[in-house]
């Protein structure tokens, strides 16, 4: 049975969120196993992760599934969102990426004759990875959840697991008690999803929130990129 490249182009991903996990993972799958995938993983064996992130982030925050995106989208992804949303457990964690994303566009294109491929392809050649790995590490663009996920990580907690994190959230709130600095608005939110808002400040002893489910997808793609990491070494 073929894969369906165009399963999502009309499923809503909030009521359906299982639907985008499965379809991300089979892509993938095929990918890594497709020639220009192999053909990739012999200079990067995670190379998978940049295809995820793609996946994931364009139809999470800007609503573009793999068929109906555009040159542009893949500009804000690569120059905003990744930078904003994305954490890396080192610099080099993004060395590598645009190889691997122009590896994944190649597939795509050849595989499912996909008419936006030509457009990303040209995008994708015009990016420098010196300059995408730049833009990655560039902390005028981390966003709030990221900012504060490269400080837990700086201190020595593991921002990828839930409690870690949550210790982390609580230190801070304590510093900031203790300094005098007692400012709601400035108190971080519980551990449960370090890629959500963080602007709703945390109870004494820390509120418990329901795990979320995307929380826990943004965690594996942290942890991904700390094995990207490990292998390196």
């Amino acid at each position: 049975m073929s894969f369906d490249i165009h399963l999502l182009d009309d499923i809503d991903f909030a009521e359906d969120e299982d639907a985008l996990y499965e379809y991300q993972d089979e892509l993938l799958n095929l990918f890594a196993n497709s020639p220009e995938g192999q053909s990739r993983a012999k200079d990067d064996p995670n190379m998978t992760f940049w295809a995820r992130v793609l996946i994931d982030y364009g139809s999470g925050y800007i609503g573009a599934t793999i068929p109906l995106m555009t040159a542009d989208n893949v500009e804000e992804l690569l120059t905003d969102i990744f930078p904003r949303k994305v954490s890396l457990n080192a610099p080099e964690d993004a060395d590598g990426g645009i190889q691997s994303l122009i590896a994944f566009w190649e597939y795509l294109k050849r595989e499912y004759k996909l008419a936006n491929a030509d457009d990303i392809l040209g995008y994708l050649h015009s990016v420098k990875p010196e300059q995408f790995k730049k833009w990655m590490n560039d902390t005028s663009r981390f966003g709030m959840a990221k900012s504060i996920f490269m400080m837990g990580q700086n201190a020595g907690f593991d921002m990828t697991e839930e409690k870690d994190s949550a210790a982390f959230i609580n230190l801070w709130n304590a510093n900031l008690r203790h300094s005098g600095q007692n400012d709601p608005s400035r108190r971080l939110a519980s551990g449960d999803d370090i890629d959500r808002d963080l602007s709703r400040p945390l109870g004494v002893g820390g509120e418990k929130r329901k795990a979320d489910p995307k929380a826990k997808r943004r965690r594996k793609l942290a942890r991904e990129s700390r094995k990207r990491n490990r292998k390196r070494k």
